[in-house]
């Protein structure tokens, strides 16, 4: 009995291993080792990042707000420019008409006493009214051009001429005269293209004013003195070009007829500015007033608009807010 029972016990220990070695094995999957920060780094980054975004943002709002306004303003400000610019033009004609209706009225002076006053120093002012008297040099001449002239409503192309001249000796008495030889340059008024002077000596006894080298513009082309090529009235220039001394003054004719603005038709060449057109401008300062005018109006419509526009934009963010 006691050897059966131990069989027996054997025997079911034998099942017991066979069914455990038959069952699969079951495998808890291992968790990854994964460091987890504590709470205190989660809101310290996640406070970072949402502080970067918003500084990112705001930065780029005020970008677009700073530009916006700059592009809302700019027709303001070029228009408030423009209007500086026109009475900036209405002031220096106005003070410029003064000068010129100041010198007028000193009354004629002698060329003679011209040139001494200047040989002496004294300073001559622009348009001092002059008797002009002396012998034409047409072969020192130079034309400046372009200069467009409107001839019965149709323009014509032409040129300034300046030629030098040899000043009528001054008299001392009965048949004697001064030795000194005075040469100036006279601007005898605007001759046609292919208009051709009279050649040898010419004489002239005529009105005029002292005129001074004019302002170029922006667009202007230089002076060639080689070629004698002008575009612009340089009296130093012309002096060189003609082989006279550079403080050689100038002259420039004149008439007493009415003002026409160059545009009246010449009844012979060369033809002198009207006296007239001196006293005033093509665009005058009344012109330049309006133009301001002008201006300053477009600058407070355009600039109120802009401002209205941004009010309301602003009002709109603060409401969505």
């Amino acid at each position: 009995m006691t050897y059966a029972s131990s069989r027996h016990t054997a025997w079911r220990l034998t099942s017991a291993v066979a069914r455990v070695a038959r069952a699969p094995a079951v495998v808890a999957p291992l968790e990854p080792a994964i460091a987890r920060p504590s709470s205190g780094a989660c809101f310290s980054r996640g406070f970072a990042g949402a502080s970067a975004s918003a500084g990112g943002s705001a930065g780029g709002g005020r970008f677009r707000s700073v530009l916006g306004a700059a592009f809302l303003l700019s027709p303001s400000v070029v228009c408030v420019g423009l209007c500086k610019w026109q009475l900036d033009r209405w002031e220096w004609k106005k003070n410029q008409l003064v000068s010129r209706e100041a010198a007028l009225g000193e009354g004629e002076r002698g060329l003679h006493d011209v040139l001494d006053a200047m040989a002496r120093g004294e300073e001559i002012e622009e348009y001092t009214a002059v008797i002009v008297e002396g012998t034409l040099d047409v072969e020192k001449s130079v034309r400046v051009a372009p200069r467009v002239r409107s001839v019965h409503g149709s323009p014509m192309a032409g040129a300034a001429l300046i030629t030098a001249m040899s000043v009528r000796p001054k008299t001392k008495g009965w048949f004697s005269k001064t030795p000194e030889k005075q040469t100036v340059l006279v601007n005898r008024g605007w001759v046609p293209v292919g208009w051709e002077d009279s050649s040898g000596g010419l004489c002239l006894k005529s009105k005029g004013v002292t005129r001074v080298s004019e302002i170029p513009g922006r667009f202007t082309p230089h002076n060639d003195e080689n070629t004698k090529q002008f575009h612009w009235v340089d009296v130093r220039a012309v002096a060189s070009a003609l082989g006279l001394p550079l403080d050689t003054p100038l002259v420039q004719l004149t008439h007493g007829g009415r003002a026409d603005q160059g545009n009246a038709a010449p009844t012979s060449f060369p033809a002198p500015t009207a006296l007239a057109d001196l006293r005033t401008f093509r665009v005058t300062s009344t012109d330049h007033v309006s133009y301001a005018a002008t201006w300053g109006g477009l600058a407070i419509a355009t600039g109120g608009g802009a401002l209205y526009a941004l009010n309301a934009r602003r009002r709109g963010i603060y409401r969505s807010r």
